[in-house]
């Protein structure tokens, strides 16, 4: 097993030595280790197969918490997703990252905030806040996410939702929000279609260049179909 950089073992040690922690505590914590490039750079998974919308490398995992580095080539996105059972964590961020941020109230979707991180960054993060990120300039970049919980001992990021605007759906998964994901990977699927009409424009605009590259043009006709008339969207 690679040996564990000392920012990292910083974090893991800081965390493991806490019976109770919030995002004020993991995200000091992180700002205190202060992890490099070099620290994290062998774990970076740009090579990582067209077909997965970002790239997804697990450092370590104590059943509790979980450390993992995520890597965005350019045009990289997340699907809109939350973070099941985590209870607090944090992105601390290697690069200039695009975000969004919505709201979830009585069964619909709503984008609340269009806004960027930058290199040095850190965001907080639990399990009912629903984004989307990635990878809007030329440059790659990575990102470390750290996710926790003080109740559950394993299986933290269980039930994770993953909007599918494309397919008019909502998956649940044990963690991964890649566009367009794997069979594999979900748990289960159902129809979704209550999305806001700006949530869904603007979500169509920032994945369909991940479409674009992996030639799926069936995809990109019917967000395009979408796009010219968002009132079919929501027909049942």
């Amino acid at each position: 097993m690679d040996k564990i950089s000392n920012s990292l073992s910083v974090i893991i040690n800081e965390l493991n030595s806490r019976q109770i922690v919030d995002n004020n505590d993991v995200a000091q914590i992180v700002d205190y280790a202060k992890p490099t490039v070099d620290d994290l750079t062998k774990y970076n998974l740009f090579n990582h197969c067209d077909t997965e919308s970002y790239g997804r490398k697990l450092i370590h995992d104590t059943g509790n918490f979980k450390l993992l580095l995520m890597s965005w080539k350019p045009g990289d996105f997340t699907a809109i997703h939350n973070h099941g059972s985590v209870e607090w964590g944090c992105v601390y961020f290697f690069g200039n990252a695009e975000h969004r941020l919505y709201d979830v109230a009585n069964n619909e979707l709503t984008l609340t905030e269009s806004n960027s991180f930058k290199n040095g960054d850190i965001a907080s993060v639990c399990g009912d806040l629903t984004h989307l990120m990635g990878n809007s300039s030329n440059k790659e970049f990575f990102t470390l996410h750290i996710y926790g919980s003080n109740i559950l001992s394993e299986n933290i990021s269980s039930g994770a939702k993953v909007y599918v605007p494309e397919n008019r759906s909502l998956v649940t998964t044990n963690g991964s929000a890649y566009i367009n994901m794997q069979e594999g990977l979900k748990l289960s699927e159902h129809s979704f279609n209550r999305i806001s009409q700006e949530a869904l424009l603007d979500y169509f605009n920032l994945v369909k260049p991940f479409y674009y590259r992996n030639n799926q043009h069936d995809t990109i006709d019917r967000i395009e179909l979408f796009e010219r008339r968002p009132d079919l969207f929501y027909l049942q």
